[in-house]
C-alpha cells in the first residue's frame, strides 16, 4: 500500500517492507545477496540490484523471485525510465549504465 517503506539490505538477499508507523508487514528475498539498488512499480513488483554479484531479481507479488538480468559490472542504485519502460543501471567500475528492457 501506499505509504509503506521498502529496505534492502547489501549483507543479505532480504527485502523488507515496513508499514508507515514501522511495523514489519512483509519479508522477501532476492535471488541474489549482497544488494543495492531498489525500484518499486505501481503494481507492487520490485527490481533489486546486487551490486556484490550482478544481477537484478524481479520480485512480483505473490510469486517468487527470478533473476532478469545477470553478470552487470557492480550494478549500483537504478532507476526506472517510465519513457522507455527500462531499468537504468550505473556500473561503478565501467564509468557506465547497463539499460534493462522490461517487457
Amino acid at each position: 500500500p501506499q505509504g509503506n517503506i521498502v529496505v534492502i539490505n547489501i549483507g543479505n538477499s532480504d527485502v523488507l517492507t515496513f508499514s508507515p508507523a514501522g511495523q514489519l508487514v512483509k519479508t522477501e528475498n532476492a535471488v541474489q545477496g549482497g544488494n543495492d539498488g531498489l525500484v518499486v512499480m505501481a503494481d507492487g513488483t520490485k527490481y533489486v540490484s546486487s551490486v556484490q554479484l550482478g544481477g537484478v531479481s524481479r520480485i512480483r507479488p505473490g510469486r517468487p523471485a527470478e533473476l532478469i538480468a545477470r553478470n552487470i559490472p557492480n550494478p549500483a542504485s537504478m532507476c526506472y525510465d517510465a519513457g522507455a519502460n527500462q531499468l537504468v543501471i550505473p556500473m561503478n567500475a565501467n564509468n557506465g549504465l547497463a539499460f534493462i528492457p522490461l517487457n
